[in-house]
């Protein structure tokens, strides 16, 4: 019998859920807030998939396992790197399962691609998996492909008129729930995990519009399966972070530029911003003429990379080639994350006052909070982190790019963006508590799935298992060794990041 099974829900939270649940649409949901224990859950910063869903599954902060974001940016080398399952420096949950003899069966988490090695399965999944060698064991790959089983639509949402395929993305959701239940069934782990990961997309691109709504009632109609099915089974909801609409775009490098701290070089490729032309227009065109693996394969390198990424300008290794690297003194990512060229500490000192001062148009504030990595981040791999980190308002979508963009925007492409409140919810047999009353965090979930099936929690968490189950004690452990594995990433991993809108 599973006796603990998570499912993951990318992007959701209270807030997001309440109107659907005050219309009785998601009526599943309701019924296990109900009967169980459920309370807001904190993500760790920024709050985006990468890399909180690994915060989730190794139960640490970004510090301990040296990565902040979908991209890494070193202004020593002048290089941007992006991370895939291998270059989190931590074991994970079902390494301690697996050492103390329990089995587990893991899909869809993102960023555990290439998947691990896990007794009884795990297949990767997110925007950083590949529709090849993405299952272990490997046997499982093949009969899911037999299947049909696929990871990603074959055309991403990248744009609000996207409604064709978002309504692919729906039923990507309803296949995924499918294959996790049958999954259940047939391999029977002691602890599963199923993560809902394109559900954000849709929120993204749509906020609560209909295509969200409808993918939420799938998702609700398939936990009240999943409940029925397993009715002796401890169930966990929880999310990577939250989501909330959009009131302002913020162009981190725009402002950089403003302000003096960063010098770009301009070129001819310039213009072709300012007359619409970018990869995001050529690579929609050609997904609709049924070309897209073709021109990717025949353009050169010379012209794609004289083209900008979509209409706010170069993103990723594109923007590093206009940053004029001996006048500049700092480089932004995307969602609330700086890097000060030598580290200097003036330099960060003043930034992080400009920041902290700094509202848009109408007086609202840009940051909640603007932090030093020391005081965002705990850990060996600290020093590893963008130099400053701030909490981006709700409401504030920070960009990347690089480009001929204002300061501050109306909404742009996305209708909504990530806030660092998810959500979190127990229900099952297990499960004593009538509330919980202490902060909790993402960090907490590993430890607390650990203790739910009596397996002790390693010391180096950050986490501690939740007051859920009548009883106060865990047994604790020795951690597990790691191998570390940097990873450059795959140039179709960061098309499809790109596409997506997260890589910027």
């Amino acid at each position: 019998m599973t006796e603990t099974i998570v499912l993951g829900l990318d992007g959701a939270n209270w807030a997001l859920l309440k109107p659907w649940l005050e219309e009785g649409r998601l009526p599943n949901i309701e019924a296990l807030r109900s009967e169980g224990v459920f309370t807001d859950m904190e993500s760790c910063l920024p709050p985006v998939t990468c890399p909180n869903w690994r915060c989730y599954s190794t139960g640490k902060n970004p510090g301990k396992l040296g990565v902040f974001w979908w991209e890494r940016i070193d202004t020593d080398r002048r290089t941007l790197t992006t991370p895939d399952s291998r270059s989190f420096k931590s074991a994970n949950y079902w390494d301690y399962l697996n050492e103390q003899g329990r089995t587990a069966g893991i899909l869809n988490l993102p960023m555990t691609y290439p998947p691990f090695e896990v007794d009884r399965f795990l297949v990767a999944g997110g925007p950083g998996s590949e529709q090849k060698e993405y299952a272990y064991p490997p046997n499982l790959g093949a009969r899911l492909d037999d299947e049909g089983y696929t990871l990603h639509p074959d055309r991403p949402v990248t744009a609000k008129g996207d409604l064709k395929e978002a309504d692919n993305i729906v039923d990507l959701i309803e296949r995924r729930l499918e294959t996790f239940r049958g999954l259940l069934d047939e391999e029977d782990p002691d602890v599963a995990h199923c993560t809902v990961f394109y559900v954000n997309v849709l929120q993204h691109f749509f906020w609560r519009n209909e295509p969200t709504r409808r993918a939420w009632e799938v998702i609700d109609e398939h936990i009240g399966q999943l409940r029925e099915e397993n009715p002796d089974s401890n169930l966990f909801l929880m999310s990577d972070h939250g989501c909330k609409n959009v009131d302002t775009v913020f162009y981190a490098n725009s402002w950089l530029e403003a302000e003096g701290y960063l010098v770009t070089e301009s070129e001819t490729s310039d213009l072709l911003t300012k007359y619409g032309i970018n990869k995001k227009r050529i690579s929609k065109l050609a997904h609709k003429l049924g070309v897209h693996d073709l021109v990717t394969r025949l353009a050169p390198d010379r012209l794609t990379d004289s083209i900008p990424e979509d209409e706010e300008g170069f993103k990723r290794e594109q923007k590093l080639e206009k940053v004029d690297w001996e006048r500049s003194q700092a480089i932004a990512s995307g969602q609330g994350l700086i890097y000060v060229i030598d580290n200097d500490p003036e330099t960060v000192d003043a930034i992080i006052n400009d920041l902290s001062a700094l509202t848009n148009e109408n007086g609202d504030p840009i940051a909640r909070e603007v932090m030093r990595s020391d005081e965002a981040y705990s850990g060996p791999y600290t020093d590893e982190a963008p130099d400053i980190v701030f909490d981006q308002r709700p409401g504030v979508h920070t960009s990347g790019a690089i480009g001929s963009n204002p300061i501050f925007d109306d909404v742009g492409q996305w209708e909504a963006e990530n806030v660092r409140t998810g959500l979190f919810l127990a229900s099952g047999p297990d499960i004593e508590a009538s509330a919980v009353d202490r902060d909790v965090s993402i960090t907490d979930v590993a430890p607390t799935v650990l203790h739910s099936v009596g397996c002790a929690v390693p010391t180096d968490m950050d986490g501690t298992p939740l007051p859920l189950f009548g009883d106060d004690g865990f047994d604790e452990c020795d951690p597990l060794p790691f191998e570390a594995v940097d990873s450059t990433g795959r140039q179709s991993v960061q098309n499809r990041l790109e596409d997506l809108g997260y890589l910027e």
